[in-house]
């Protein structure tokens, strides 16, 4: 293979990877944290789209213990975005890496 066929090979690889990703971050994915206690929709772009809290978790008197789960949960959902956005990334490049590149 060619200097011209692998350069050729790398741009279309990139570019199947950039549709991708566009349409992952066009996606929108739910994540329910503890049971329905915290619901968070996200784009797969990471922006919070649609935050649920289940009634039983608003108290006043212990509002921190509520504001530490919301973020809990918004972690937890960018962060499972994050493994599959890194998976699609992953799963474009070849086996073992490009022929004669070194990677």
């Amino acid at each position: 293979m060619n200097i011209n066929q692998m350069m050729q090979q790398a741009q279309k690889m990139q570019k199947e990877i950039q549709k991708k990703l566009e349409e992952f971050d066009n996606k929108e994915f739910e994540f329910d944290y503890k049971n329905g206690s915290v619901v968070v929709n996200m784009g797969g772009n990471g922006r919070v789209t649609k935050l649920v809290v289940n009634q039983t978790l608003v108290d006043p008197e212990d509002k921190i213990t509520m504001e530490e789960m919301i973020a809990e949960a918004i972690n937890q959902a960018y962060d499972s975005i994050q493994e599959d956005r890194d998976a699609i990334q992953q799963s474009s490049m070849p086996k073992g890496g490009m022929p004669g590149m070194g990677f």
